[in-house]
Order: C-alpha cells, then sequence, then structure tokens
C-alpha cells in the first residue's frame, strides 16, 4: 500500500508539473520573472517530493513505516494530497501572473496549501513521537508552519516569485533540520534517515 500511495503522491506533483508548463507555454518568451518563477515552483516541487517519499512513507513526511495502521494512514494521506491539489492551482496562477501581484486569493491559496502541508506533517508525526522527540519535532515543524501563516496576510505585495522562493526555502529548513547534528532528538532516534526504497 505504501508503495501505491507514494506512486500517486508522484502522480499529484506531476499533475503540478503540467500545471506550471502550461501556464508558462502561454507567455511569448522567457524574461527574468518568470525564469525565477518557474524555477521556484520545479524547486517547490522538488522539495516536496524529497521531504515526503524520502524522508517518509505513504507520501507523508516523517512518518515511520508501520507506525499508522492502514486506514489513518490512508485518510491523512488524501489530506496531504489535497494540500497538494490546491498547491497545484496557486504555482499554475503564480506562473501566469509573473510580471505583476499574485492576486490576492491565488496568494492566499498558495500559503494555505503550504500551511496545510506543514500542519498534516506535524498532526501526524507529533502523537507517535516519545515525550523526548517532540521538542525536536517542534523546531522541524512550528517555524514553517508560522512563516507559512504569516506569509499569506504579510506577503500580498510581494511578486509570485519571491512568495514561492520563501516556500522553498521552508521546505528544505525541513529536509535538512538537524538530525546529522541532533540525532533525531533526544531519544537517540533518527527521524530525519529512513531506508531508501528498493
Amino acid at each position: 500500500m505504501g508503495e501505491r500511495l507514494g506512486l500517486y503522491v508522484i502522480i499529484v506533483l506531476g499533475e503540478d508539473v503540467i500545471q506550471i508548463i502550461d501556464a508558462a507555454s502561454e507567455r511569448d518568451g522567457w524574461d527574468g520573472p518568470l525564469a525565477a518563477t518557474g524555477l521556484g515552483a520545479f524547486g517547490l516541487l522538488a522539495a516536496i517530493c524529497t521531504l515526503s517519499l524520502l524522508y517518509g512513507t505513504n507520501g507523508i513526511p516523517r512518518l515511520r513505516k508501520g507506525a499508522l495502521a492502514p486506514r489513518p494512514a490512508m485518510l491523512l494521506h488524501a489530506v496531504m494530497t489535497g494540500f497538494l491539489v490546491a498547491l497545484a492551482t496557486a504555482l499554475g496562477s503564480a506562473v501566469a501572473h509573473v510580471d505583476d501581484v499574485l492576486p490576492k486569493g491565488q496568494h492566499w491559496l498558495l500559503c494555505g496549501a503550504m500551511a496545510g502541508y506543514f500542519a498534516a506533517g506535524l498532526v501526524t508525526a507529533l502523537p507517535l513521537a516519545d515525550r523526548s522527540d517532540r521538542v525536536w519535532l517542534l523546531g522541524w515543524a512550528l517555524p514553517c508552519l508560522t512563516v507559512s501563516v504569516a506569509l499569506a496576510p504579510l506577503g500580498v505585495g510581494l511578486p509570485a516569485w519571491a512568495t514561492i522562493w520563501i516556500l522553498v526555502a521552508l521546505v528544505c529548513w525541513q529536509i535538512a533540520y538537524g538530525p546529522g547534528r541532533s540525532g533525531g532528538g533526544p531519544s537517540g532516534r533518527r527521524w530525519g534517515r529512513f531506508p531508501r526504497p528498493g
């Protein structure tokens, strides 16, 4: 089941890529803002793929294999992919509006989709962690959740590419967050290191 759910996440991310390409193909030519927006959107999807599939299970970041029964895992997977579908719409709109500020509704959708993605990862991992690991997990998730929520009202005037690159930095924070230095939390488990598939 885990392999099939992971494959579904890959398909959803592929649809996100199609949205970006379709929006970019409607423009006459490449320029700086389009390049920055397009590369940022691809970078965001690649970072999400890394976090969800290489550092998680069933497409859910930081979820340990076998930690959840199949039905809760499928429910959480559905929630997570729902946020990725919303992200696809927002990224397509961002590429279509590279010359001006992203419409307010689309900006809120972009930030809200990522905030939901971060929140779902935290809600999944926190109850399954030992008490000593919870502080580590809060440091992993809360900064990203807080910044993405604050970015919705405070970043309305930012160009689309700037918003996207801030979100890329947040996902990269979760990928790089201290497993090598902290040992994966006080209990010594390496939350950041999961066996590679295959």
